[in-house]
């Protein structure tokens, strides 16, 4: 999923400032206070105007698999004071949580594909990446070697007394986990899995984890119902796309709560707004580690990451 290209570093706004400075709220997995929290589970979103009608439809179907497989809603912003700010700013970047007045979301050209979509706005739902956490030492070999220096402050720790995994164990197939040469100086790997295998699979996925779900719904309280989605990680599309409006002025952020975005517009449906195939994929690179499909040791592991590309579709 996360192409070297895309390494510029993903956390923005207060986030950032709280990681370089190590005050409260340091490198975490899942934000724990709840004013980080995006209050009644829904997160109001401002979409910039500069997007085809392709590109909202793949955000559409982001969001919806937010919706689909959790409480968490993203609805467009009326009144909220505090909301994301989706448009092209400069790469990939989301703050995380909820960070107070406009945040801002920046997918920009080379971001809008579904799995870059999704690990940008589960920074804005709550949650920093896999490798952050405390316990990481135990899962993963850091090569501060490999790493370019002006890249050591991605791959710090979680405070253990402000972490929160909500219960779930190190999870190799994150949608948050960084892929195995992010930030290289020097071509080389600079995160190495314990578990034997993993190395080649971290930071490939192209959809939610099982786990990334879990700690999703228990985050926000989200009912038992949701716990049931969780076997089908596949995103639907919206009965509408997003809201597109134009960027905020400031006459309009500082007018007060009775001042409305401008009207929504739907672009129609294309014939490329089309269903997903139930058998997919769910690795970026399975070419990479195709030889593993018809391993004793591996095939387990690769009708669930590989299954279109081993031949395992029925």
């Amino acid at each position: 999923m996360w192409a070297q290209e895309k390494y510029q570093g993903d956390i923005a706004g207060k986030a950032a400032v709280r990681r370089r400075l190590k005050v409260r709220g340091v490198a975490r997995n899942g934000v724990r206070m709840t004013k980080d929290k995006w209050p009644n589970n829904e997160i109001p979103y401002v979409l910039g105007e500069f997007y085809s009608s392709k590109e909202r439809a793949v955000i559409a179907r982001s969001m919806q698999a937010y919706h689909d497989r959790t409480c968490v809603r993203f609805v467009p912003r009326t009144y909220q004071s505090d909301y994301l700010y989706i448009g092209r700013i400069d790469g990939c970047f989301s703050d995380v949580g909820r960070g107070g007045g406009r945040q801002d979301l920046s997918l920009d050209y080379g971001c809008l594909d579904y799995d870059t979509i999704i690990h940008e706005l589960m920074h804005a739902v709550g949650f920093w990446h896999e490798h952050e956490r405390w316990d990481r030492d135990e899962y993963i070999n850091i090569l501060w070697e490999n790493i370019a220096k002006d890249a050591y402050d991605q791959f710090g720790k979680a405070n253990l007394l402000e972490s929160d995994f909500y219960g779930e164990r190190y999870d190799y197939f994150s949608i948050m986990h960084y892929d195995s040469k992010a930030f290289t100086r020097n071509g080389r790997r600079t995160i190495e899995a314990v578990q034997p295998g993993m190395t080649d699979i971290i930071g490939q996925m192209k959809d939610f984890s099982a786990v990334d779900l879990r700690k999703i719904n228990k985050m926000y309280n989200c009912p038992p119902y949701y716990q049931y989605m969780i076997g089908n990680t596949g995103g639907g599309w919206l009965n509408r796309l997003p809201t597109v409006t134009g960027e905020p002025t400031v006459s309009t952020l500082r007018s007060g709560p009775n001042i409305l975005p401008s009207a929504p517009l739907f672009p129609p449906r294309g014939n490329d707004l089309h269903a997903v195939s139930i058998c997919e994929d769910k690795a970026t690179q399975c070419w990479l580690i195709i030889n593993r499909c018809r391993s004793l040791f591996y095939e387990f592991l690769m009708r669930y990451l590989c299954p279109k590309s081993c031949g395992f579709c029925s």
